[in-house]
């Protein structure tokens, strides 16, 4: 009798350990299962992505980059997108990562959107086959020659064109 009191407790312990260990590792295997949903969604969108660069057009300090969705999946956060430009100005050489900007008065350095073409459809948002005219400020002047800028939507998928001056 002096030896199942002690043992119920033991067996009790190992139970209610048991279940603790069990409820926890349900949890863990259900927000597993919801990370990998959500980067199989992610992996399906950046697949339907695509977009392309139709035109560049320069004016000194002014770069002027118009961006054609040609994917199914919608451009919407432009703050996420990314926008890097090579050039020359005189004899020194730029690799500028641009930083977007919402601001009316646009600072040096920066790209904001001007207008969407063809936005029939979601005013405000770059649906399929619709336009994306973007406004780089660079400081200094974009120089004489050839020069290059790459645009890299939120989803990584990117487009990138050689233009002159």
């Amino acid at each position: 009798m002096d030896s199942i009191l002690p043992a119920l407790l033991a067996v009790s312990i190992l139970v209610l350990a048991s279940l603790t260990l069990g409820r926890s590792s349900f949890s863990s295997f259900n927000t597993l299962t919801d990370a990998w949903q959500d980067a199989e969604e992610q992996t399906v969108e950046r697949v339907q992505s695509d977009i392309s660069i139709t035109s560049v057009a320069v004016l000194g300090p002014i770069v002027d980059v118009t961006i054609r969705n040609d994917g199914a999946t919608n451009l919407v956060d432009y703050s996420r997108m990314d926008v890097v430009i090579q050039y020359t100005s005189g004899a020194d050489s730029y690799i500028k990562y641009i930083d977007f900007t919402a601001e009316v008065l646009q600072p040096d350095d920066t790209w904001q959107v001007v207008s969407i073409s063809d936005d029939v459809i979601d005013p405000g948002i770059v649906n399929s086959s619709e336009r994306l005219n973007i406004r780089i400020k660079l400081n200094p002047a974009v120089g004489v020659g050839s020069h290059w800028v790459q645009v890299t939507t939120e989803l990584g998928v990117s487009a990138s064109s050689f233009f002159t001056n």
